[in-house]
């Protein structure tokens, strides 16, 4: 007979002998739909760009917001570098895009909500892109977020941009209260606004070229999603008693200066009302230019960096780096630890692997696939669509 760990442990079987057990059903979605959003400001390219949305008797799942606008490159300048002499390689010419840009391509967000401000965003585009580098996985930004501009290093090329040629995006919104699954409630007038970056942050070229971005055929799009009856009079009943409440992480971003010159910095005071729960430092060149990568974060030949946190350091025993000689495992493996990427299992991945192409499913099949899932031999399964962990509960598009 199977023992208890220890007297404090539970009984408990797995899912694969609850034989009798009926899943739950989804009762309280009718269907969902996209519903598009053009801006009401005039399109130009400074910006910036306002979107409103009154009085909506929509469910919304924030969550599921993207942007989507058009790029095309204008004015084009010719360099200002000297041509090199005989016998040396002429520089690279072309003009290449921000990586992601469908989300670096803003600096700033605003969000309000019946004309209260929730959301302000500064350097949107560091913290969209960093993130995205540090809190999606391989299968992700090889798929969705390549329609965002998403390329790994060593695929430049997929970010050329040519004279007059147009380039489509389609980018999801990060904002943190857009990060929540629960439903925002209706009738909750939406004001987004949106500030673009310059060009020197936008464009990327070996050679000093002149040029700009004309956006065009800028566009939001929100999933509405359509409540039964009966789901909506509870929630009605509910709201004249008690507030509807939308949990989520808070993330922000501070920029330090240091002098030139410097071998160390001294203390800084981070922030004083709080003490995050993660702090993520990434050092740039100061100089926005269009002959610098502008998610460019080296390392600047750091050795250490010490944080004070009321009153306890971390991490308590400085860990050095020596970057020149590549000495830096320790640190590489503490970041991997501390953002969880040992538990990153993609769902759409094992499907292929297991059934290969999926395409024009029949009945059988689903069920197939339902079965599978339901005993797989994983304890945690990441679903990377849409980050969420897989039970019973969770729907699934086939």
């Amino acid at each position: 007979m199977a023992k208890l760990v220890n007297s404090n442990s539970a009984p408990s079987a797995p899912s694969n002998i609850c034989l009798f057990d009926t899943p739950p059903s989804q009762v309280a979605f009718n269907k969902g739909t996209w519903i598009t959003f053009t801006p009401t400001t005039s399109m130009n390219s400074e910006g910036p760009y306002t979107f409103n949305v009154f009085d909506s008797a929509h469910y919304f799942h924030l969550s599921k917001s993207y942007v989507s606008f058009k790029l095309r490159l204008t004015g084009l300048e010719k360099p200002t570098d000297k041509t090199p002499a005989d016998g040396k390689t002429e520089p690279d010419k072309n003009i290449y895009l921000t990586n992601f840009i469908g989300a670096t391509f803003f600096d700033q967000v605003k969000l309000s909500f019946n004309n209260v401000q929730v959301y302000d965003s500064n350097y949107y585009a560091y913290k969209s892109y960093i993130e995205t580098l540090l809190g999606e996985n391989d299968e992700t930004k090889g798929g969705i977020l390549t329609a965002a501009g998403w390329t790994e290093e060593g695929n430049e090329s997929q970010r050329l941009i040519k004279p007059d040629s147009v380039m489509d995006f389609c980018a999801p919104l990060l904002l943190e209260p857009f990060q929540t699954e629960r439903l925002l409630i209706p009738h909750i007038n939406i004001q987004l606004t949106l500030y673009r970056n310059k060009e020197g942050f936008c464009l990327q070229s070996n050679t000093d070229t002149k040029a700009k971005l004309e956006m065009s055929d800028l566009k939001l799009h929100m999933r509405a999603i359509d409540v039964v009856s009966s789901a909506t009079i509870g929630l009605e009943n509910r709201l004249r008693t008690s507030n509807a409440q939308y949990p989520f992480t808070i993330t922000r971003a501070k920029v330090i200066a240091i002098p030139g010159g410097r071998n160390e910095l001294p203390f800084s005071t981070l922030y004083h009302d709080i003490i995050p729960r993660r702090v993520i430092i990434g050092i740039l060149d100061p100089v926005v230019d269009v002959k610098k990568d502008s998610l460019h974060f080296g390392h600047h030949h750091v050795s250490q960096i010490q944080l004070d946190a009321g009153g306890t350091m971390y991490p308590p025993q400085p860990i050095n780096c020596d970057f020149d000689n590549k000495n830096y495992a320790e640190s590489f493996v503490r970041m991997y630890e501390e953002l969880g990427c040992f538990v990153d299992v993609n769902l759409a991945t094992l499907l292929f692997q297991k059934f290969g192409d999926l395409k024009h499913l029949g009945p059988s099949m689903v069920r197939k696939l339902n079965d599978y899932i339901l005993f797989l031999d994983i304890m945690e399964i990441w679903n990377g669509c849409n980050g969420l962990h897989l039970d019973l509960l969770s729907e699934l598009s086939m």
